[in-house]
């Protein structure tokens, strides 16, 4: 591939996301104009001078005018939901393109030059749907998306852990609004992907709600009225103070909420203080952190991987940063997680030196990076230090399959075409016969996820095959072949073999842009104000 701009990797969070490449032979975490390394993933429209703001700015009206503020898009990636900005509406990939516009502009300011290829980073568990519309909005924004990988995946190259024998790792990735959970082998240059599991509405953001809950408690039991979140207002301060709270316990024993003037649902207003600390804080958070392990240990058990297998644990996310979760996982695993990277931009990293792979450059050296691993692991030989370029194996999160009638009811069923956690790029084809006889149409169903049940697994595409000439349905044969790219992007090709009839699709064909469409959708993104 010619390089067109400089490696570019973007880790497009729920909460914050952060773009960084290459420079003087070393990876760099590119700042916004604030001089941030994290830009908040939050859009706003203020009415007043017609402006949309994405980042810190945007972040800060969410408490002032939350209802033109859009906070979590990531959670509705692939999602048919569109969000009002000023009298215009977008969808999800619409609103991610105006943060991707963010980060670019801010990228080729301090770079002094145009920014044109990227790697993007997903969850693990993110679905075809959603996989595509994030490529999508990378397309919008104006660049070409070189790969989707998966954060877990980004964060191992990152971390450069191979050694000279095999080395089993885990990655335990709780960001704002996704819990992923990876099995990665690494060796020889090689980050293979063994296994993916987790859960895409799951995180940071949870915490925050459960410390609402709490706060609002404790206003009723010293007011004896509840705090008014009917009024988008007051329910937007709660979760702004909830969130500070949340960070400063990372490192602090103790906080304290000092919130004046809080409407009250009898119409009265409260000024309230209140102490958290950090153990009642673990306390009443119990319930999402207890779900994050169960999560891990189901994992574990279903790849047929104990704790004591695993020679490393990856801690990636800022909500990583919460003591209590730090505790849990080493509990669970008997040995302390991997340090010596900031949770909050290994991802980025990791997409960089995929952009490096993608592009055919140099993958910067991890002994002469700020993200070499601590003393305490320096007999490891760093897998980006080596002078072959790395190589990346990832894995279909969800199974892939069709629905077939059973030649002797009838009746549809789900047939697996390939297996959750099955490496990617990857193909296969079965062979079937229409549902009656006499039929010149046969339409097939392609659906994903892990049920013997076809009703409970979710449709992600269909389409038909034909006209062919009629036959009992015995002597005609159907061949349904479908092949999976390494950004997990699905083709499916039904054949009539007999009259050499086919039909195909790429999955979620809807989110291929014609040009025009492009321009369109371009054209129709809002001007980005600081």
């Amino acid at each position: 591939m010619t390089q067109t701009s400089p490696p570019i990797g973007i880790d497009l969070g729920t909460s914050n996301s952060v773009i960084a490449t290459v420079s003087g032979g070393d990876f760099e975490i590119l700042e916004n104009k604030r001089g941030d390394l994290k830009t908040p993933s939050v859009v706003s429209y203020d009415w007043d001078t017609d402006q949309v703001f994405v980042g810190k700015q945007a972040a800060n009206r969410a408490v002032s005018n939350p209802e033109d503020t859009i906070q979590s898009i990531k959670r509705h990636m692939g999602d048919d939901d569109t969000f009002p900005l000023g009298n215009e509406t977008h969808r999800p990939e619409g609103i991610s393109a105006l943060i991707l516009k963010k980060l670019i502009q801010d990228a080729e300011e301090q770079l002094d030059r145009p920014v044109e290829n990227a790697v993007i980073t997903v969850p693990a568990y993110f679905s075809e749907k959603q996989r595509k519309a994030t490529k999508k909005a990378g397309e919008i924004a104006g660049i070409t998306v070189d790969r989707i990988i998966s954060e877990p995946t980004a964060a191992c190259l990152a971390y450069g852990l191979q050694t000279s024998s095999e080395k089993t790792v885990f990655v335990y990735d709780l960001g704002g609004g996704t819990l992923d959970c990876s099995i990665v082998n690494i060796t020889d240059g090689i980050v293979e992907v063994e296994g993916v599991d987790g859960n895409d509405d799951l995180g940071g953001g949870d915490y925050d709600g459960l410390i609402v809950s709490w706060l609002m408690d404790q206003i009723e039991q010293e007011h004896g009225s509840r705090p008014a979140v009917t009024d988008p207002t007051v329910e937007a301060r709660l979760f702004e103070a909830a969130k500070k709270a949340k960070h400063e316990l990372t490192s602090l024993r103790s906080t304290t909420f000092s919130l004046p003037y809080v409407e009250l649902e009898d119409g009265s207003t409260a000024n309230f203080e209140k102490t958290l600390t950090r153990d009642t804080f673990k306390q009443i958070t119990a319930g999402p952190t207890q779900e994050t392990l169960d999560i891990t240990k189901d994992f574990l058990r279903s790849a047929g991987v104990t704790p004591s297998d695993i020679d490393d644990v990856i801690l990636v996310g800022g909500s990583t940063r919460m003591p209590a979760i730090q505790n849990a996982i080493e509990q669970l695993f008997g040995q302390k997680p991997r340090v010596g990277i900031n949770p909050d931009t290994i991802v980025a990293l990791g997409a960089t030196a995929q952009a490096c792979i993608s592009q055919d450059i140099p993958v910067p050296s991890a002994a002469k990076t700020n993200i070499t691993p601590k003393a305490e692991h320096s007999t490891d030989k760093p897998i980006l230090g080596d002078d072959s370029q790395p190589v990346l194996v990832d894995v279909l999160p969800q199974t892939i399959g069709v629905g077939l009638a059973d030649e002797k009811t009838g009746e549809l069923y789900f047939q697996p075409l390939i297996a959750k956690n099955e490496s990617i790029p990857a193909e296969t084809e079965v062979s079937t016969t229409p549902l009656e006889d006499y039929q010149t149409h046969s339409t097939f169903k392609i659906y994903q996820g892990e049920s013997e049940s076809l009703e409970e697994n979710e449709l992600v595409d269909e389409f038909t095959l034909g006209p062919y000439p009629p036959k009992e349905r015995d002597e005609a044969s159907h061949r349904i072949h479908i092949h999976i790219d390494a950004d997990g992007i699905i083709n499916v090709e039904a054949v009539d073999e007999q009259h050499n009839i086919r039909e195909g699709i790429q999955i979620d064909a809807e989110f291929e842009l014609s040009e025009s469409d492009m321009e369109t959708m371009q054209s129709n993104l809002p001007a980005l104000h600081e």
